[in-house]
């Protein structure tokens, strides 16, 4: 059976909200329609804008790591490093969201969402994929929790990252698969 590729245009375009719930994708945030200043970026009047992003990335993303969320915004104003000055600009910005703190990293969630489980959200395409440590915990027991059996398997963490698409399974992915295993497990 043919696969048909997705147009790489509409991949990296950030749909509707009723769309991105529709189909359940996981879709990085699309910043391009604000004006990012890094001219402006510390500057109290440019605070609307920061605030504005967050909530952009929340909105798409949720639960999403704060170091991503960090980065997400840097890249935005064409900074390849997201250094402490930049985190705490931003984190000034946080304050309306709920936070979990994972083994990977602070998740963070939109207000009033924080679960033990939630949907897991598969990438939308090539340019929407997270490193096994960019998933929430809640997503990844989600998808143990749907596929049961998984734990019968010799493997267990193998058959997991193969069911979302992880092509190599590394030591520290491997434990992020095994604490969502364990987490599941009856």
């Amino acid at each position: 059976m043919a696969q048909i590729q997705p147009d790489p245009d509409a991949v990296d375009k950030q749909p509707s909200e009723s769309v991105q719930a529709a189909d359940g994708r996981f879709r990085i945030a699309d910043l391009s329609r604000f004006h990012a200043d890094p001219d402006k970026f510390f500057d109290f009047s440019y605070r609307q804008t920061l605030h504005d992003m967050v909530e952009a990335v929340i909105e798409a993303e949720a639960p999403v790591r704060e170091d991503i969320l960090a980065q997400r915004i840097a890249r935005a104003h064409g900074w390849q490093r997201t250094g402490r000055r930049i985190r705490d600009q931003i984190a000034k910005h946080l304050r309306e969201v709920d936070r979990t703190e994972e083994s990977s990293g602070d998740f963070l969630w939109k207000k009033g969402t924080v679960a033990s489980r939630v949907a897991y959200r598969p990438p939308a395409g090539p340019a929407h994929r997270r490193a096994v440590g960019e998933i929430a915990i809640a997503e990844l027991s989600d998808v143990v929790e749907a596929n049961l059996a998984l734990l019968d398997e010799d493997d267990p963490p193998l058959v997991l990252a193969r069911l979302i698409d992880v092509e190599r399974l590394s030591a520290s992915a491997r434990a992020r698969l095994e604490e969502a295993i364990e987490r599941t497990r009856p």
